[in-house]
Order: structure tokens, then C-alpha cells, then sequence
């Protein structure tokens, strides 16, 4: 079975072109217009989890910080990779999809290619989950990992004077 990605974004045509974009590399993708529509979809299809979230900032109905808040309180969602994927584009915007629990924040317009180097990056990474004895697993592989693309991380830096 292939790996599911679901692409929340209310825009049809960065749906279809990020859907296009996966599926010629043998993801298995869904697409949803809003986050209520995605949040009803995950709760009913138990055991149907996907691997990563491709969430928009801007959606009708509930915004992107909300969606993400509450795929995070999901059991079956919490450890879930989520890419923001936003117009906005200023560092207050990615510090605050940082802190509301996404791996990564990419901005619009994209490539298509660093779509498909995140999405690889992030499927490729060890997810921790917890064992019934209280101990920590890895979930993936590491010997499996190859080298992370350059997902420019968030520096904060204190400013003086």
C-alpha cells in the first residue's frame, strides 16, 4: 500500500498540482478544500492514517493553526509529519506554524522539486513513538535515512541595544 499524504488547501488548482506532483512519485494523496471537511474524513477512516499533512495557513471555516491543533490532540494524528504550506511569508508567520507543531513551513509560490525534497525528508525521518512499558521506539529506520535536503530551520536571535 502506498504512503497517504493528504493535502489540505482550499485553492483547487495547488490541490491538483501538488497531487499531480506526488502521485508521479507513487504517493497515495487526498485532497480536501478545508480542515473541517479533512478532520470529519480522519475520524471516520480509522485505519486509513497518513504518513503527512500538506496544511494551508489560510482555509475557510477553520484556519491552518486550528487544523493542526487539533490533528495534535488526535492520538492517531499527534505524531504525524505536517507541512505548512502559506502566502505569508514573514518570520512572526513560521515561528507561529513552528509552535503550533509543524516540521516544516514553505511558502507559496513553491517548486515543485522542493515539494517533492521535503516530502521525502520528512517520510524519511525517524518518528518516536511511544511502547506500552513507557520506553521510546523508532518507528522508521534510520539505517534507511539518506542525507536531508536544505530545509532552512528557524533561527530566533536575541536582539540588543
Amino acid at each position: 500500500m502506498h504512503q497517504l499524504i493528504l493535502i489540505i488547501d482550499d485553492s483547487v488548482c495547488v490541490r491538483k498540482i501538488v497531487e499531480t506532483t506526488l502521485r508521479r512519485e507513487g504517493y497515495a494523496t487526498m485532497g480536501f478544500a478545508d480542515g473541517e471537511s479533512a478532520l470529519r474524513w480522519l475520524a471516520s477512516e480509522q485505519e486509513r492514517i497518513p504518513s503527512l499533512i500538506i496544511l494551508d495557513v489560510t482555509l475557510p471555516k477553520m484556519d491552518g493553526y486550528t487544523v493542526l491543533s487539533c490533528l495534535r490532540k488526535r492520538a492517531a494524528t499527534a505524531q504525524t509529519p505536517v507541512v505548512m504550506l502559506s502566502r505569508h511569508s514573514g518570520l512572526l508567520d513560521r515561528l507561529k506554524g513552528r509552535l503550533a507543531g509543524a516540521c516544516v513551513y514553505l511558502t507559496k509560490p513553491f517548486r515543485q522539486q522542493t515539494i517533492l525534497e521535503v516530502v521525502r525528508a520528512q517520510m524519511a525521518q525517524p518518528v518516536v513513538a511511544p511502547v506500552a512499558s513507557g520506553t521510546m521506539r523508532l518507528t522508521r529506520s534510520l539505517a534507511s535515512t539518506p542525507a536531508r535536503p536544505s530545509v532552512r530551520p528557524i533561527l530566533l536571535q536575541r536582539m540588543e541595544g
